[in-house]
């Protein structure tokens, strides 16, 4: 009878055998490099999920914190509007040597871990959109950065939606503009009532009206206010003053030369000027027709925007009111407007 020999394992295997144990080896090892890519990545996308909520979580406490710090900038702002107003004549007179941080439209201060800065523009240095005349509001939109045929689209439109009548300028707009955006609505045809309201105007768009961003030729970001800074409707007054006016706003000035318009801005900055003859000994320059347009009183309505952020953080929130300071009753000042979403760039002082 035959025996059938097994084979010993000790003895060398085929090389088919040896050959398909290798390719399944290559093939586990492969797939165990798939799966660590694949845990990796699943493991790096949560870690940088979990990083962007925990940012965002951040971001939002900060914004909060910071929103309550800018009130508490533009309440200390008002009590020290309050304290000047309150000042007997005689120690104004005695201060008046003294650059005081209220005349220069700057509040600063810390609270809490976080800093605050409200600026401070009285109603005085805007032009009142309703009573403006129309070369020195279209100049205004131009000096605000504003190109052509925007700028003479913008003018135009305003000048119609404050006119009585249905006839369209050349570049403006009436009902028929309106009637055709969705939705359809009116030219007002009277007097404006809150400086908002020009966001319904043709033209005037949200960057046009608060500002926005731009860069320049070497790269660097500036930032150009928009018209809710120049023009409000709650001054009466016929001249600019030149301690609170922005740039754009003091070269619309009729006959005022824009070097002379860059000279006084950057001055008031430091100082604040008394009379015009001041302004002419202290710069150089002569007087000429725009001082009829230059004035010094103040409405004691005044533009407070507050922006706060916490000292380690580049988060910051934007408040903005309109306050008016009251001449008698229980009453010492009367909030006119308030806007708490003032884009960030509000805050930063041109």
């Amino acid at each position: 009878m035959k025996t059938v020999s097994r084979l010993s394992v000790s003895e060398p295997l085929l090389p088919t055998t040896r050959c398909r144990l290798q390719a399944e080896d290559g093939v586990i090892l492969i797939a165990l490099l798939w799966i660590l890519t694949a845990l990796s990545v699943i493991a790096l996308s949560f870690s940088r999920e979990t990083f962007v909520e925990v940012a965002a979580a951040r971001n939002a406490q900060s914004l909060e914190d910071s929103y309550f710090v800018a009130r508490a900038g533009m309440a200390a702002a008002v009590y020290q509007l309050l304290q000047k107003k309150s000042t007997t004549v005689v120690r104004q007179a005695e201060l008046q040597e003294e650059t005081d941080p209220l005349d220069l439209g700057i509040v600063t201060g810390n609270l809490g871990g976080s800093v605050y800065r409200v600026d401070i523009q009285d109603e005085s240095g805007k032009l009142n959109v309703n009573r403006v005349p129309e070369q020195q509001l279209r100049a205004l939109v131009e000096a605000a950065g504003i190109a052509k045929p925007d700028s003479d689209i913008i003018t135009d439109s305003i000048l119609d939606w404050i006119d009585t009548d249905t006839l369209p300028r050349l570049n403006g707009a009436e009902d028929d503009y309106y009637q055709t955006l969705n939705p359809p609505y009116k030219a007002k045809n009277g007097k404006i009532d809150a400086i908002e309201e020009l966001l319904l105007v043709r033209g005037v768009t949200p960057e046009y009206f608060y500002g926005r961003p731009e860069r320049t030729a070497d790269n660097s970001v500036i930032y150009k206010y928009g018209l809710s800074r120049y023009l409000t409707v709650y001054s009466n007054a016929t001249t600019v003053n030149v301690n609170f006016a922005a740039l754009p706003v003091l070269l619309s000035i009729p006959g005022m030369p824009p070097e002379t318009a860059r000279k006084i801005y950057e001055r008031r900055l430091v100082k604040p000027f008394k009379t015009v003859m001041e302004i002419s000994r202290d710069l150089g320059v002569s007087l000429d027709k725009w001082t009829a347009g230059v004035g010094f009183n103040q409405t004691g309505i005044y533009t407070l925007t507050a922006s706060a952020h916490a000292a380690n953080s580049r988060v910051r929130r934007v408040v903005r009111a309109v306050v008016r300071l009251e001449a008698a009753g229980n009453k010492q000042y009367r909030t006119l407007y308030w806007n708490e979403n003032v884009p960030d760039y509000e805050g930063i002082r041109p």
